[in-house]
């Protein structure tokens, strides 16, 4: 943010090009864009880039006071977030070992001072590891000359691989259920809201597929029965989550403001019983248009240079370089049985399932918080806010991702 103000200036008058940038934080550091007409955009970068360097010597203590200040305040508004956004943080917050809690980033910020920052972005500055996409209309040689700029004007040394950041994700028992309770902090507001993951793991290509699909038919009927029917929450979402780099899930939402967690915990079961018999009697032909308009979403046109910039990037910051991975997953469709969805259902959705991992993320509103210590079956372990890092710490942890060897993608 400290680099958003000194940039201020400059990028303002280059918006009124069309050139535009951005400079925000990420899991694993900080994440640079510039976008806009080709013949100018590396000279946007190149302003970028020396006000990156010169924060140690232009940080002003006016400046580090109110972005300190707007930091405090953007956690603090985060309090105040609708129950759906807590459900999300707090599923987050129990399977990733590198999230920090609202409250800890808090406490920690009062405690920083202008010399930390002057500091930190000296030493972050001097060692990091970069990568770098270049998109558009530009040649080859242009794209190495654009990466130049960072090279030079950075002049990073490599960090050792031991201090690069590792997104490890918790990885949950099979056959278990996990209950996460959390009092909704803003005492305002009378929804409570059930998240339920049913984590699944590191899936090759025609598994993914198989995921999408499941997610596919049961995404409009889980609105119409939980939202229309049951009218149990103005909102009811569902989709695939991807924690880490490639541990996925199947998730569910609920926010309601007439049903308690555990109300909605059981009613999202009955709908998982009711999908399991609807896929298993679908006829044929439905069954070949839902695979049609899955395919068509993965390998539909990109509506801009933007969107298709988004897709290639992900592929860079996943780790995976497999740039052609929405196509792969359209083909393996093809081939996908109703007998397949159903085994894959059985064995990471059923309710029965010895293989199931199931993380049911609980947010009691006030007027539902009668059963917020209520108890739960000998087999289920119930997680309250205060445990969450004990939990985190006596959990095993997926394994990381293979390498990926990207030396046969390497430029002449």
């Amino acid at each position: 943010q400290i680099v958003n103000e000194h940039a201020t200036d400059f990028t303002y008058l280059a918006s009124m090009a069309n050139l535009y940038s951005s400079v925000v934080n990420v899991q694993r550091g900080i994440d640079i864009t510039v976008s806009g007409y080709n013949h100018k955009a590396h000279i946007l970068l190149k302003r970028i880039v020396k006000t990156m360097t010169e924060v140690p010597e232009k940080l002003e203590p006016s400046l580090f006071d109110r972005v300190k200040d707007k930091v405090s305040k953007e956690y603090q508004n985060f309090m105040f977030a609708q129950p759906y956004q807590h459900a999300f943080y707090a599923a987050d917050l129990c399977l990733e070992t590198s999230k920090w809690s609202i409250e800890d980033k808090i406490m920690v910020l009062e405690s920083i001072q202008m010399c930390d920052i002057v500091s930190f972005s000296r030493q972050l500055l001097s060692r990091f590891h970069l990568e770098v996409l270049v998109h558009g209309n530009v040649s080859s040689e242009e794209a190495k000359e654009i990466s130049s700029i960072l090279f030079d004007g950075l002049d990073p040394s490599p960090p050792p691989q031991s201090i690069i950041p590792e997104l490890r994700i918790v990885k949950l028992e099979e056959g278990k259920e996990y209950i996460h309770r959390v009092r909704e902090p803003n005492t305002n507001n009378t929804n409570s809201c059930i998240e339920v993951l049913l984590q699944i793991g590191s899936l090759n290509i025609k598994d993914v597929s198989l995921l999408a699909l499941v997610h596919q038919l049961m995404k409009e009927p889980a609105f119409n029965e939980l939202r229309t029917n049951e009218q149990l929450g103005y909102i009811v979402h569902t989709s695939i989550k991807t924690n880490g780099d490639n541990i996925k899930g199947l998730l569910i939402i609920i926010q309601s403001d007439s049903f308690d967690p555990l109300h909605l915990d059981g009613r999202i079961e009955a709908f998982f019983d009711r999908m399991r018999t609807k896929i298993a009697s679908m006829d044929g032909d439905e069954f070949k248009s839902n695979i049609i308009a899955l395919q068509q979403s993965f390998v539909e046109k990109n509506k801009n240079l933007s969107e298709e910039s988004n897709k290639y990037w992900s592929a860079i910051c996943n780790r995976h370089y497999l740039f052609k991975r929405l196509h792969l997953i359209a083909d393996n469709l093809e081939t996908a049985s109703k007998a397949e969805v159903l085994r894959f259902f059985d064995k990471f959705i059923a309710r029965e399932s010895p293989h199931r991992r199931k993380l049911s993320v609980q947010v009691f509103a006030d007027q539902h918080m009668e059963n917020y210590r209520s108890p739960v079956p000998a087999e289920v372990s119930l997680i309250f806010p205060e445990k969450v890092d004990e939990f985190r710490q006596s959990m095993p942890l997926f394994p990381l991702p293979d390498v990926v060897d990207v030396e046969p993608l390497r430029l002449p």
